[in-house]
């Protein structure tokens, strides 16, 4: 990768407000958003449940970590919002390491809530949301930049939490 812009990238489990705190942070910035499930959807022509159904979760995440790749080399500054998975990659985590990477957290039951009415996600059981934390949150814990809770906080109150930090 490049020595490029210094992009902020918001991330986290399904749910934690990746999309949504993006949007908001990219438009209190004036800096350009990238949804990876928008952008993968658009360059697939399907969903990532979609994906997932018919090539199984590990293409989905492949695919996935392609997307987030290709947007972190953009010459101009963003806000990128990547799927949960590129963690789980090396190459994912190398990039989230070289950008602002803002985690954002919630419980489990926030997260549950949050998902359970978008068709365009996979389905993810209680039992393994529990596995994906246990296996993503040490590879967050070396590579974020700022750590954010929304459990308890509306998006305009996590952005706002989020540029105070930033300055």
């Amino acid at each position: 990768m490049s020595d490029g812009p210094d992009h902020i990238v918001t991330t986290g489990a399904m749910g934690a407000g990746k999309t949504t705190v993006g949007r908001l942070l990219s438009e209190a910035l004036g800096l350009p958003f990238h949804d990876s499930d928008v952008t993968l959807e658009r360059r697939a022509g399907e969903t990532g449940a979609e994906i997932a159904a018919r090539d199984g979760v590990p293409r989905l995440h492949e695919l996935e970590l392609e997307v987030f790749l290709d947007l972190c080399e953009q010459s101009v500054r963003s806000v990128i919002a990547p799927a949960a998975s590129v963690v789980d990659h090396e190459t994912g985590r190398a990039a989230l390491a070289r950008n602002k990477t803002i985690w954002l957290t919630a419980t489990d039951e926030a997260l549950a809530a949050r998902t359970s009415h978008e068709s365009h996600r996979r389905g993810v059981s209680a039992t393994e949301r529990a596995a994906l934390r246990r296996r993503r949150d040490p590879w967050l814990e070396d590579v974020y930049t700022m750590k954010v809770e929304t459990t308890s906080r509306s998006p305009e109150e996590t952005v706002a939490h989020i540029l105070d930090r930033l300055d």
